[in-house]
């Protein structure tokens, strides 16, 4: 029993062996050939497999930079400096003699004296028409009684029974004459202290006092003012 099982541990062995050298083999040679390894080896019992991908190539390196100072390069040669030209005579024909110009005299400066326009005169505009005003050719009057103011008012005006009662005073009165020369208003300025006799004064004298009309500067008729007064007194 002991040499059965002796001679199956020998063959493993070999084989563990051989797979180890075979693996080393393969490295080697895709080191050589530059290879990579990407791939996965499985250990059978058959042998060892192993899957290699190829390795890109590196870029060629660039060429050398080119010096102009590299003595490998031929210096450029100059050519050679050309011979000098003799010199050329020219022959002038009818030569043209060049006379200098004369200097022009500077000629005097004249002047014309300018007219003196003399003063200026400024003509005024004409001052515009004044409408004269009109003269006062007649002087100016007040209303007169045409009339009398005796026959306005008598005795036989005075009423039974103001005399009865024995009523007098004296009234004065203010009249507005109308360019007509008649009594417009009467106003009593200051009484007699019985109405009757100046109300009876008014009434009286607007129905029969007549007067010539007022005139103004001008000689026309106008409405103007009169005063007067009349005093009631009871006839013996």
């Amino acid at each position: 029993m002991s040499y059965s099982n002796a001679s199956p541990g020998a063959r493993d062995r070999a084989k563990g062996i051989a797979g180890v050298v075979a693996i080393h083999a393969l490295i080697g040679a895709g080191v050589v050939t530059g290879l990579s390894i990407t791939g996965v080896i499985e250990e059978e019992d058959k042998g060892i497999a192993a899957i290699f991908t190829p390795r890109p190539q590196d870029p060629p390196p660039p060429p050398p930079p080119t010096d102009a100072a590299d003595p490998m390069v031929d210096p450029p040669v100059s050519p050679p400096p050309s011979a000098p030209r003799p010199p050329i005579d020219l022959v002038v024909k009818n030569p043209i003699d060049v006379v200098p110009a004369t200097p022009s005299l500077p000629q005097p400066t004249v002047r014309i004296p300018m007219p003196n326009p003399g003063p200026t005169v400024r003509v005024a505009p004409p001052a515009p028409a004044v409408t004269p005003m009109p003269t006062a050719t007649f002087t100016p009057t007040s209303p007169s009684p045409s009339n009398g103011p005796a026959g306005w008012i008598t005795n036989s005006d005075y009423s039974a029974s103001d005399i009865r009662r024995g009523n007098e005073g004296t009234a004065r009165y203010r009249l507005v004459i109308g360019s007509d020369g008649r009594v417009d208003a009467c106003e009593i300025v200051s009484g007699t202290g019985h109405a009757s006799l100046d109300r009876d004064t008014c009434r009286l004298i607007e129905r029969r006092a007549r007067f010539d009309a007022a005139r103004d500067a001008s000689g026309e008729r106008v409405v103007g003012t009169y005063t007067g007064s009349v005093t009631w007194r009871i006839p013996e």
